[in-house]
This record gives structure tokens, C-alpha cells and sequence, in this order.
């Protein structure tokens, strides 16, 4: 059973059909992988039949990549704000893992198949690399000790917020991801504080 659709929200530049597919085809995905949804399944899903599916996406694998790149691009806006700091960022990816933790795992368990399709101006929205960038900045703030590996610690916490969208897709957090951002903020300190 496919839990309630999460609050996943579609460019308007799509019409309205193609937002309905691309919002089911996302809860399917997220739950049962590319693989394991059929065209039929996310017909079903989004109330179309099979012909109207292929007006919208020429394929199974055009659909999933579209979704991919719309995904990729909430994500990493919401991950990574433009001028954020870390505690900022931690913040809005939270609100985003609590609103939205299909599309984060979605992403989370595509990137290997559907990365290097994506156009280039969305990927140069690198999040591993934008991460670093923050953690860089914390450290000549001196939030963050000199001493730590700003690409592992960019790892680090962006795989800590992905198992966080885990727990949230799955309904197994203790309370909202929005309600986390305090003791992550603390664990980090703790951590890798100055």
C-alpha cells in the first residue's frame, strides 16, 4: 500500500495532465522503484488511460527521467538556498523532507541512472558540492573546525538528511522532519563544531 501522496509540486509550465503523471508516476516510483511500475500502474494512478500516457512522455524511461530532473531541481533549491548557511539550509531541507520525502528518495535512488542525462545548467547544481561550499563558509566563520573535510562532511550530512527522508517516506520519525532541525544543528555542532 502506497501511503498518501506527498506534497510533490510540478512546475505550472506543465499542463495539468502531464503535473497528474508526473505526481503519480513520482508516489509509484518512490515505492516500487522504475522497475517495478508498469505504464498501466501509473495510468491507473493518475486516471488516464495507456494512449493519453505516451502523448505526454514517449516512453517509461522519458517519464522517469523528466521526473528525475523536476525532483532534482526541488531538491536542490530546497536543499541549497543561494547565500543559506548551513543551519538555514538543514532548515529548509527538513521543511522540504517533511513535505515532500518521495521526491528526495526518489532522487536519493536515481541519481547513478538518471544524472548524467540531465541538462547541464541543472547539473552544475551539484548538491555534494554545494554542501561543501557551506561547510566551507562555516569554517571561516569559525563555526567549523579548519580541520575537517569539507567533502566528507558534505557527504555526511547529506546522507544523514537522505535516511531522514527514509524514516519520513516510511512514517518512521519520531516527529516531523521540521521538528529535527534543533538536535541535528546540536549533533553537528557536537560533531564538527569549532
Amino acid at each position: 500500500m502506497i501511503p498518501s501522496p506527498s506534497a510533490f509540486v510540478v512546475s505550472e509550465d506543465y499542463p495539468p495532465a502531464k503535473r497528474a503523471v508526473l505526481g503519480a508516476a513520482l508516489e509509484l516510483f518512490a515505492h516500487r522503484g522504475v522497475d517495478g511500475v508498469s505504464i498501466r500502474d501509473i495510468a491507473a494512478r493518475s486516471g488516464f488511460s495507456n494512449p493519453a500516457m505516451f502523448k505526454h512522455f514517449e516512453s517509461k524511461e522519458a517519464l522517469a527521467q523528466t521526473l528525475f530532473e523536476v525532483c532534482y531541481r526541488h531538491v536542490a533549491v530546497s536543499f541549497l538556498r543561494s547565500g543559506a548557511t548551513l543551519e538555514s539550509a538543514l532548515r529548509h531541507a527538513l521543511d522540504f523532507i517533511e513535505a515532500s520525502p518521495d521526491c528526495v528518495c526518489y532522487v536519493l535512488e536515481n541519481v547513478r541512472r538518471y544524472w548524467r542525462d540531465l541538462p547541464t545548467e541543472v547539473r552544475s547544481i551539484g548538491l555534494v558540492g554545494s554542501m561543501r561550499r557551506l561547510i566551507e563558509q562555516e569554517q571561516m566563520r569559525g563555526r567549523i573546525r579548519g580541520d575537517v573535510n569539507p567533502q566528507l562532511s558534505a557527504a555526511l550530512i547529506l546522507g544523514m538528511l537522505g535516511q531522514i527522508a527514509r524514516m519520513a517516506q516510511f512514517a518512521e520519525l519520531p516527529r516531523p522532519a521540521s521538528q529535527l532541525a534543533s538536535e541535528l544543528i546540536q549533533m553537528i555542532d557536537r560533531g564538527l563544531g569549532a
